[in-house]
């Protein structure tokens, strides 16, 4: 096998890295702001009074993006700003970057492609030939952030299509070559090509070469994803804090049924990484061949799910594939699973899309005893998460949430623990959801509730 470092050298990263301020958050973009303002509140006199101007508009989430007088700390004054009461928010331009571009991750180069990805020992964990003999994600439309796709590449060209370069403003989103953020979004895409094959995957270009790219502008493109059609979003990008436009936009989506899946990042440590620790991405990170933690990947309390990160075979630059680790690459393999659920399910919710992912994981809680807890809900089974959204699992009355037959407190009590966060995933919505409309909540309660006491004398019937 032809493997080799794909050698960058330091002057080269440095000549082509962006020019960046820094503060205590984290670095930004020089010279610009994203606010957002009360409603009936005029963005005018934020620039009457600071001397600033508008740039951008995204209407969707009500968010703007503005720009300083020349010279001048966006940070500082985004903090002086923020203290106004008619201003929900406002915070510099921090920047997101790709994990293994920070973490100096190379992939190794397999120039003629060598290796039948298929026999890679990540799909045979998830034994994706059998995940595919029920569904190849057919039809579903798959975003992918990051920074840009090769679509010539002839894995990907009959797969994946330009979305827009919303770092060159043009309608090609091609992945360049030149920098240690190059081939990164070729990769991501590959790696969900390989688990879902007919999906349709978009690109969006959001990280320059050096692999960064804003928050105001990942936003952006998260929006135009969602209003193109995307049921599933990867974001393979990591920031320390949080950046508050592009929050906003996570959970825009996710109110649309789109599922949005984050890297939780290479620091191997217990820090929380943005997006990754917003409550509307599943946050995934990476373990491998044995099951056991990936030695690079962050584990904490807020990761939903795990997914293979070590040794990943997946398309790259010119038609060449390559080897690599990372969450970046342990994520994809998630998102494609959620395409091959709304594939089978193209009316899935939001909650029925995560809760086919996380009650269907292999508990690797004995391989990795000093992380129980810190690794989600165990590692990823895309067979198991495709055959329980086919399940009909509702039948005659709702409520038999334990699945004893009888619905009694024991019923009760889960519903309080899955409504109160605790982490109880319910195995069938459908019996959860009590009054068969939106989220599993307090209405729902209320049923049980007057059920179990009796002044309810039949629960609803099943969908």
């Amino acid at each position: 096998m032809n493997r080799k470092i794909v050698s960058l050298t330091i002057a080269l990263l440095a000549s082509l890295a962006p020019y960046v301020a820094a503060g205590p958050t984290g670095d930004f973009v020089p010279e610009q702001m994203v606010c957002k303002v009360m409603p009936g509140y005029s963005v005018d006199s934020i620039n009457q009074q600071y001397g600033t101007s508008v740039t951008r508009y995204l209407s969707h989430i009500s968010a703007y993006l503005l720009e300083t007088q020349p010279g001048q700390n966006a940070e500082s004054l985004a903090a002086v700003i923020a203290t106004d009461p008619q201003v929900v928010y406002c915070s510099a331009n921090y920047l997101l970057d790709a994990p293994e571009a920070v973490q100096s991750s190379q992939p190794f180069l397999d120039a003629v492609p060598s290796t039948d990805p298929m026999t890679q020992t990540a799909a045979t964990t998830l034994q994706l030939s059998s995940t595919q003999s029920v569904t190849t994600g057919d039809g579903v439309l798959v975003g992918v952030i990051d920074a840009g796709i090769n679509l010539a590449h002839p894995t990907l060209q009959p797969a994946a299509t330009s979305g827009y370069d919303f770092i060159a403003n043009d309608s090609s989103a091609i992945d360049e070559e030149g920098g240690r953020g190059s081939g990164h979004g070729t990769f991501v895409a590959g790696v969900i090509n390989l688990v879902a094959p007919d999906a349709h995957l978009i690109a969006y270009r959001v990280l320059d070469t050096t692999g960064r790219g804003d928050g105001f502008m990942i936003a952006d493109a998260l929006l135009t994803a969602v209003d193109q059609g995307c049921k599933v979003i990867n974001l393979s990008i990591v920031m320390s804090g949080k950046h508050d436009v592009l929050d906003e936009a996570i959970e825009f989506a996710r109110n649309q049924n789109v599922m949005v899946i984050a890297a939780a990042g290479n620091d191997s440590s217990e820090v929380e990484l943005f997006p990754a620790l917003d409550s509307y991405v599943l946050a995934v990170a990476a373990v491998d061949s044995l099951d056991q933690k990936s030695l690079y990947s962050n584990y904490h309390g807020k990761i939903d799910i795990c997914a293979p990160g070590d040794s990943v075979y997946a398309p790259y630059l010119d038609s060449a594939y390559a080897w690599w680790d990372g969450t970046s690459f342990a994520a994809p393999f998630v998102a494609a699973t959620a395409a091959l659920i709304y594939a089978i399910k193209p009316t899935a919710t939001w909650e029925e899309v995560r809760d086919a992912l996380l009650n269907t994981t292999v508990n690797i809680d004995s391989q990795n005893p000093a992380y129980v807890g810190k690794l989600g809900q165990g590692r990823l089974d895309p067979l198991a998460a495709v055959q329980f959204i086919q399940q009909t699992c509702c039948v005659g009355t709702t409520g038999n949430l334990d699945g004893v037959g009888t619905v009694d407190l024991s019923d009760l009590s889960l519903l309080i623990a899955y409504i109160t966060m605790s982490n109880v995933r319910p195995t069938c919505r459908a019996e959860w959801n009590l009054n068969s409309q939106g989220a599993i909540d307090l209405t729902d309660l209320s049923i049980m509730i007057a059920y179990v006491t009796g002044s309810l004398s039949q629960l609803p019937l099943c969908p």
